[in-house]
């Protein structure tokens, strides 16, 4: 009976999940001062999400997936940007950032980071 209902439970948390599924050409807006963090470099991106999947100690953690302030950008209030490519099975994105006050167009973010309630997804009708 345990079993049983063990396996309700799982089979209901699976179906019933809402998992978002993000796609190239998808475009995105900041509703709040950062909101999320774009990484300059594909490999601190792809660092930080082995260190989160693999969940690392703290002090693992800090000297796996340390990223320099530099090569970060903060979003802010207004930015849009728009997913480009997609790179480890959609685990990271590659994304073009419209916005004034940065000097790079290309950066990347993780695919968690987009399940955001400060990020509104922009509809581009044709």
């Amino acid at each position: 009976m345990k079993y049983f209902i063990a396996l309700a439970l799982t089979a209901s948390n699976l179906l019933l999940s809402d998992e978002k599924v993000f796609q190239e050409g998808d475009t995105f807006e900041a509703r709040k001062f950062e909101a999320i963090t774009l990484y300059f470099y594909r490999a601190d991106a792809t660092r930080l999400d082995t260190a989160r999947d693999f969940s690392f100690s703290l002090n693992d953690f800090i000297d796996y997936a340390t990223i320099d302030q530099r090569d970060l950008y903060k979003i802010r209030r207004g930015d849009t940007f728009k997913i480009t490519e997609s790179f480890k099975n959609g685990d990271i994105f590659q994304v073009n950032l419209d916005s004034r006050k940065s000097k790079r167009e290309k950066y990347f973010v993780l695919s968690e980071d987009l399940d955001n309630r400060f990020l509104t997804r922009i509809n581009e009708e044709s």
